[in-house]
């Protein structure tokens, strides 16, 4: 019996894993990073960011109250029927609603859900949120150094026939932070009490986001983590996803770190995941195609920046997932520039052996470089190693 219920966590912990995205959605008004970090023992906690146009993000976190098997199935059933009503509604509001409804039919009094639910409108930065009960999310305002908490009324989630849900909004400045997080996080600050803990949670953080990226942020989370277990064990799941809405003086330092000048009409993307390089790459691909590109240079170009992306997350950023992989591009009826640059220490160029030569043909390394050469019209390293630019020309005949 024992060996039969330590398979069931294990399978419960396969499932819950499996509902963690690989990634978050790219858009280039915003930066952002998540952090999902199981306990010993299998819980409810999820999150996802679900694109809902070009033009509109839905935020989704909850948590499913207790720990088992029981819970990691309530969960995959809660994250299904928020995800298929987050598609098909507009409002945070009534997602939570129908729910509340349907798990209502399934859940006993044992159970209920926390949950939160919000639209972000990259138009005018507008945040339509609803709470259930949920450890409220905080909006970082740049301008004042401070935390708004995203509190609305409205009861647990699949525990009341009403559950008197409300929707509020506000808006999100350029530099400010959305920053979304499930309770167990609270005990890396204080696990005896949550009021300290917020507290605390919120000074540490200040200095923190103030002065880094999301990407950091939760880095530096995983690294308070890493400490607490070495002491007392965790007992909660932790999910968080940070966003920060980027400042014009931002992006130009990003574009300028890209090989950019901050007047070029750059298109920006973050990702950090495999998974996510054939959509990356995609943006890139369609507006060739639009530009009216040879399928045979999309083709190359399509070559070229799965090697180099690729590349940029395996060998650059070490295959580590809080760490990211920036992209700009440009395209043009003349020339397409895309520079991929990761976070890594960088390496030398020059000591990349040369793989047609004999005594290198069996050597693993060099061939993606050599490929990528091949394919494109023009390619160059920054100083340190970890940024690579690339360009293909509409025409021989039309390079700048």
């Amino acid at each position: 019996m024992p060996d039969d219920h330590q398979r069931e966590l294990e399978i419960a912990r396969r499932v819950q894993s499996a509902l963690v995205p690989v990634g978050l959605p790219s858009a280039q008004e915003i930066d952002m990073a998540s952090l999902y970090l199981p306990c010993s023992t299998v819980g409810g906690d999820l999150f996802d960011v679900i694109p809902i146009s070009d033009n509109v993000l839905a935020f989704l976190i909850f948590d499913v109250s207790g720990h088992g098997v029981s819970s990691a199935l309530i969960a995959s059933m809660a994250k299904a029927s928020f995800i298929n009503h987050i598609r098909s509604l507009v409002s945070p509001r009534s997602v939570m609603e129908r729910v509340n409804s349907e798990l209502q039919e399934h859940l006993t009094g044992d159970y209920f859900v926390t949950a939160f639910v919000a639209y972000l409108d990259l138009h005018n930065n507008k945040l339509a949120y609803c709470n259930a009960g949920h450890t409220y999310p905080l909006i970082f305002r740049k301008e004042d150094n401070s935390f708004l908490p995203l509190r609305t009324s409205g009861l647990f989630v699949g525990m009341f026939e009403d559950g008197h849900y409300e929707e509020k909004n506000s808006y999100l400045n350029p530099g400010d932070w959305l920053v979304l997080f499930t309770n167990g996080l609270y005990e890396l600050f204080n696990p005896e009490n949550e009021l300290a803990a917020r507290k605390s949670f919120e000074q540490s953080a200040h200095a923190i986001i103030g002065a880094s990226s999301p990407a950091s942020f939760v880095q530096w989370l995983e690294s308070l983590h890493r400490q607490r277990k070495d002491g007392k064990p965790i007992s909660d799941d932790i999910g968080v996803i940070a966003a920060e809405m980027l400042t014009q003086s931002r992006r130009d330092r990003i574009k300028e770190q890209l090989g950019f000048s901050m007047s070029d009409p750059v298109y920006l993307q973050f990702i950090s995941y495999f998974e996510e390089m054939d959509r990356a790459a995609g943006i890139i691909l369609r507006e060739m195609d639009e530009f009216g590109y040879p399928d045979e240079s999309i083709r190359k170009m399509k070559i070229a920046l799965t090697e180099l992306l690729a590349n940029a997350i395996y060998h650059g950023n070490n295959k580590d997932h809080g760490r990211k992989v920036t992209i700009g591009h440009l395209v043009d009826k003349n020339a397409v520039k895309v520079s991929v640059m990761d976070e890594g220490a960088g390496f030398s160029i020059a000591a990349i052996p040369d793989p047609t030569l004999p005594e290198n043909l069996e050597k693993d390394c060099g061939r993606g470089l050599f490929i990528v050469r091949s394919y494109i019209d023009k390619l160059e390293f920054n100083d340190r190693g970890n940024r690579v630019t690339i360009w293909k020309y509409h025409t021989l005949g039309a390079q700048p």
